[in-house]
């Protein structure tokens, strides 16, 4: 019972030299709160330097939100991942992304897609205007005008057999670092004349789809497909029609005109 009585006199006294010199308390704890913090820290930056490290030449995820997508998703990546069929999410969603557009009014054609104006050529009484997608830009395509699809022709991994087809012809050099390209094209029927719009991919991505059908009648502006990856779009004319644009102009899908029409 003593004892007991001793224990709990001595717990007092300790209870109460606290309250009058709270300054031994804190001054035991600030530098342990300190330490926990620097401790923290150093965890936080070993973590992000072992993710840089292993995403290389990546970056971190834990930055990588921060940047543009062209230094968030080298293109080394992107190849590697196309390869191995494996994809980032992130990229992925950012890549299938399909913006409103603003059609304009009037009877201009407009660009099909995004993109830059590799070239624009003419033959056999057509006239074609390249324009090359890189990996970072919108890839739904859309109608240059209002038209009526007449047909959609499947290339499969050649180019057209037939002799008279142009796009076999050395001039089209914009084919020459696309091996074995997968190509479809949409025919129309328009107040231009015939006018096709063709898709082309390289081996690596080689996916092309299409959301219309023969005999649909399309508005201006209207999506018509979608290719997947670095893809080139080429739009084929009569000879009359005359494009508007020059060689390395940036376009945007539904809004830059690229010729008057009738």
């Amino acid at each position: 019972m003593n004892r007991l009585l001793t224990i709990i006199t001595e717990c007092t006294e300790y209870s109460d030299d606290l309250h009058l010199h709270p300054q031994m308390d804190s001054s035991t704890m600030k530098p342990m709160a300190e330490l926990a913090v620097q401790i923290l820290l150093l965890g936080i930056c070993i973590i992000v330097v072992a993710d840089l490290a292993l995403r290389f030449p990546g970056p971190s995820r834990f930055t990588g939100f921060l940047l543009p997508p062209q230094e968030r998703w080298p293109v080394p990546q992107l190849w590697k991942w196309v390869e191995d069929g494996k994809p980032s999410p992130g990229f992925i969603k950012f890549f299938m992304r399909d913006p409103e557009r603003s059609i304009p009014d009037g009877t201009g054609l407009i660009s099909p897609v995004d993109g830059t104006v590799l070239a624009k050529l003419r033959q056999s009484g057509r006239n074609y205007l390249v324009i090359s997608l890189s990996v970072w830009d919108v890839h739904v395509a859309r109608c240059p005008c209002s038209a009526v699809v007449e047909r959609i022709v499947e290339h499969g991994d050649m180019l057209e057999p037939e002799r008279n087809d142009p796009l076999r012809n050395e001039a089209f050099y914009f084919l020459r670092d696309k091996a074995s390209p997968k190509q479809r094209f949409l025919e129309l029927s328009t107040d231009n004349g015939l006018m096709r719009v063709r898709f082309i991919t390289s081996y690596l991505s080689r996916r092309i789809e299409f959301f219309v059908d023969v005999g649909e009648q399309l508005e201006k502006g209207q999506r018509i497909g979608r290719m997947l990856f670095g893809s080139t779009c080429v739009v084929e004319t009569d000879e009359e029609f005359e494009f508007a644009v020059a060689v390395g102009e940036r376009l945007v899908a539904g809004e830059s005109e690229i010729g008057k029409g009738s």
